[in-house]
């Protein structure tokens, strides 16, 4: 695929002008992932479908990196960590060096003055619930917050470090019901829909109001103008990417979804040229028909869940998603991408390959993907 002056992404309203080829050290191949890339987001295909595999560089044994930065606020220190980490690793096909600044799914929360607990040997956070009693909480954005301004501060100093090294990615963002969810509690939340439905659409409004600044703020921190972003989904864009989501949802109706959380879903996407939205477990499949007619939602991730069968056995589904004109990004083993390779179309397919054990094994799995195609 030529590279034109400017691109039109197909499923897209907004025009995203391409970026120069990039020269990073932890992936020397940059510039041919970020064309794949291209082509994706554009519904097209170079050679193969796209795919991220991360593997040991062979001969390398890289320590255990936690994905959630620690709550000493030594940012220098979390960024030596990731080096580290990223010298030892082999990023395959599509998979970019990308430092996510994290406290964590509920640090969105902690934005709104929740009180986080880190687990970073866990990889994770939870918030405490804001105590109000029977009495919707005052929802307020502190622009002096610890953990926005700690986000805010990593993310410039990682991106000045990570010059010609690595690229940043966009934070975690579990905002709208979600973020209601830690902030209230999954069951006062549940009976507030039914209760206090104009005090939930309020407090979402809220919340809304915040999401295009933060994303923003971190786009430019970051310096994504110049080297792209990314999300934790690991799915590079030369213009605004971002992991849409509310996991909150499986305990949902459809009524309550389309009434609660379409719009905030909307409203996010609209923030950026290439959103993918993640699906996560059965509990979600009520509502993937809503989620098939928005129009400028790009990609859906499909998460079997804990106790699920794996990605093959929903093949189906992810074929429907398919002729619905979205692109899937499927979670998998190296030998699930050889059962279901021909099964989905491969410029709709991004490919999330969990278990290499090796630059070696990795390497061989590209070079059979194109074969392949």
């Amino acid at each position: 695929m030529a590279d034109a002056a400017r691109v039109r992404i197909s499923s897209m309203d907004s025009v995203v002008s391409p970026l120069p080829p990039m020269e990073l050290i932890f992936k020397p191949d940059a510039a041919e992932a970020q064309r794949r890339m291209r082509a994706y987001w554009q519904g097209e295909i170079v050679d193969r479908a796209c795919a991220s595999i991360r593997a040991p560089r062979d001969g390398s044994k890289p320590a255990r990196r936690s994905l959630i930065v620690a709550e000493d606020f030594d940012f220098s220190a979390a960024i030596d960590q990731y080096e580290a980490w990223a010298a030892q690793m082999f990023f395959g096909g599509e998979a970019m060096p990308a430092l996510m600044p994290n406290y964590g799914p509920d640090q969105w929360a902690g934005f709104f003055g929740a009180k986080l607990t880190l687990a970073p040997e866990m990889d994770t956070s939870w918030a405490e619930p804001l105590d109000s009693g029977d009495e919707w909480p005052k929802l307020r954005f502190d622009p002096a917050n610890r953990w926005w301004n700690a986000l805010v501060a990593l993310t410039k100093l990682a991106a000045e470090r990570g010059r010609g090294k690595f690229i940043l990615s966009a934070i975690d963002t579990h905002s709208n019901l979600d973020c209601l969810s830690a902030l209230r509690g999954p069951s006062q939340l549940c009976l507030d829909l039914i209760e206090r439905p104009d005090a939930v659409l309020d407090a979402l409004e809220q919340i809304q109001s915040h999401y295009k600044t933060v994303y923003e703020t971190i786009f430019a921190a970051g310096r994504m103008d110049q080297q792209g972003s990314t999300s934790w989904l690991d799915m590079w864009s030369e213009g605004r990417t971002q992991a849409i989501q509310c996991d909150f949802c499986f305990m949902i109706s459809r009524e309550h979804f389309r009434r609660f959380v379409l719009p905030a879903l909307e409203y996010e996407i609209s923030c950026v040229d290439h959103a993918v939205y993640h699906m996560d477990g059965p509990g979600q499949i009520r509502h993937l028909d809503d989620l098939l007619a928005l129009p400028r939602l790009h990609t859906i991730q499909w998460v079997p869940g804990a106790g699920q069968p794996p990605t093959p056995a929903w093949l189906e589904m992810l074929q429907k998603i398919q002729r619905a004109g979205k692109a899937v990004q499927v979670l998998v083993s190296v030998e699930e991408v050889k059962q279901i390779y021909a099964q989905l179309a491969p410029e709709k397919t991004f490919y999330w390959v969990l278990d290499c054990p090796s630059e070696s094994e990795a390497r061989r799995l590209l070079d059979w993907m194109e074969r392949a195609t």
